[in-house]
């Protein structure tokens, strides 16, 4: 069973603020006055981040170091924190975001390029902003399922904005999909049951969402970086897309079934594992006060 600090929640809000407030700061005056540095400080911004947050990033496979663009599945908004820090890449994120308070603040630092999700007349402008970025020498990462998932499965990916690949001007350009799994929590393989503590989908609110997951201990992330391509070997986006989806869904599969996990949990639900922790004697297993994980917590998804 999953437990929750809220003491743990507020001894990270305020190093987080503070981080956020000199992040957004530095970002600018690199934007400004040292364009050449923009990376090392979006890294650094992000990778302090995801120190304060508690996640652990396991990377496998090569990040591409072409012009790239980068197709990942995506599960919360710590997607953004996880790849940051590992990644020079800018962000396709959905337009709604551009909209939202404070957060914007920090996206219109970061670069990001905006997509309408509704407005599928304005894909062609939005394919000729990825392409400048790329020509820029930006490498991009986009999500092409268009929302995010509980992280059990991967949702069909919307190929309107690999289009690009099949411009002419574009065939020496990459594309390389990454898989994104949140795999443990505090050490125990996160299963169904622990998706809404890592996972933000559906109705779930973002501010509640993040309070909740402060008070969380370490979280374990895998970063798999598949094979690149150059966008040349593809015929058409849809055959990209498909590349993609294969590489991404069949090791979302291969994470969510592996040995460690069904060996966890089999413990688990054996005698051999010590429940009491979790039932009739917390205050011996964890030194700060915890709470369980309310109903609320757990909205559907939409």
């Amino acid at each position: 069973m999953t437990l929750y600090s809220p003491i743990l929640s507020f001894f990270r809000i305020l190093p987080m603020s503070l981080w956020l407030l000199f992040g957004y700061f530095l970002q600018l005056f690199v934007n400004s006055f040292a364009r050449h540095y923009f990376f090392n400080s979006y890294r650094l911004f992000f990778r302090g981040l995801v120190s304060i947050f508690g996640i652990k990033i396991k990377i496998s496979g090569n990040i591409s170091k072409k012009n790239t663009l980068f197709v990942c599945n995506h599960i919360s908004y710590l997607d953004i924190l996880v790849l940051g820090s590992k990644v020079n890449a800018i962000f396709v994120a959905k337009s709604e975001i551009d909209s939202w308070p404070l957060i914007n603040r920090f996206t219109s630092v970061g670069k990001t390029i905006f997509v309408s999700r509704k407005d599928k007349t304005a894909i062609k402008d939005q394919m000729i902003l990825i392409e400048k970025r790329l020509k820029d020498n930006y490498s991009v990462i986009l999500f092409p399922e268009g929302t995010s998932s509980d992280g059990l499965n991967v949702l069909p990916f919307k190929s309107s904005l690999l289009g690009i690949i099949e411009k002419k001007n574009m065939m020496d350009y990459y594309l390389q999909p990454i898989t994104l799994s949140y795999n443990k929590l505090d050490g125990i393989p996160v299963d169904l049951k622990y998706r809404p503590f890592l996972a933000w989908f559906g109705a779930m609110d973002l501010f509640s969402h993040a309070w909740k997951f402060l008070g969380l201990g370490r979280c374990e992330v895998d970063l798999n970086f598949h094979k690149p391509l150059k966008f040349s070997d593809f015929s058409n986006r849809k055959v990209a897309s498909e590349y993609a989806f294969k590489l991404i869904s069949g090791q979302i599969l291969r994470n969510n079934n592996s040995k460690e996990v069904k060996r966890t949990f089999d413990m688990l639900n054996s005698n051999i594992w010590d429940n009491s922790c979790y039932t009739n004697n917390i205050k011996s297993c964890f030194t700060l006060p915890v709470m369980f994980l309310d109903k609320k917590f757990r909205s559907p998804r939409q």
